[in-house]
């Protein structure tokens, strides 16, 4: 029982608790508060990109409305003309509504890609703050002196 890492020193203990606290309390307000802001903006950013792809798509799904309207028009005025002009506008109007639903799956895609890579950026950005201020907290602590080698140093 002559090792020193089994006497329990109240000392010691004590300041071990207060330093405990004082390094949660520096982590809590440096390091985590702006982490979890910058997590919640960044979960905004994303949130409000989302919403612009759905009224993007809410848009194009008016103009696909738009284009059925107009290819009706054309299907009644396209009666009392020949049976080619008939098909020149239906093929006319497929065309439309197919390059609109190209472009709007298009929109959708890269958007979704736009928000999978910025998410996977955040994320990364997070990672590598959160090993920058454990790193700089293990050299803190590591350099600095404990109160219980201070003590030791002076006892005869």
């Amino acid at each position: 029982m002559d090792n020193p890492l089994f006497i329990i020193d109240p000392g010691l203990f004590i300041w071990s608790i207060i330093i405990f606290l004082l390094v949660l309390f520096i982590l809590k307000r440096y390091a985590w508060t702006p982490l979890l802001n910058f997590i919640d903006e960044r979960e905004k950013e994303i949130s409000d990109s989302l919403a612009m792809a759905e009224s993007a798509k809410a848009d194009l799904e008016q103009v696909r409305e738009e284009s059925e309207k107009i290819l009706n028009e054309a299907k009644n005025q396209s009666k009392s003309i020949v049976s080619d002009g008939k098909q020149r506008a239906e093929q006319s109007a497929n065309t439309i509504l197919n390059d609109a639903k190209q472009k709007s799956d298009e929109f959708v895609l890269d958007a979704k890609k736009k928000i999978d890579v910025e998410k996977k950026r955040a994320i990364k950005e997070i990672k590598e703050e959160v090993v920058d201020l454990s790193l700089d907290l293990a050299c803190l602590l590591y350099t600095s002196p404990s109160p219980r080698d201070a003590t030791l140093s002076r006892m005869p």
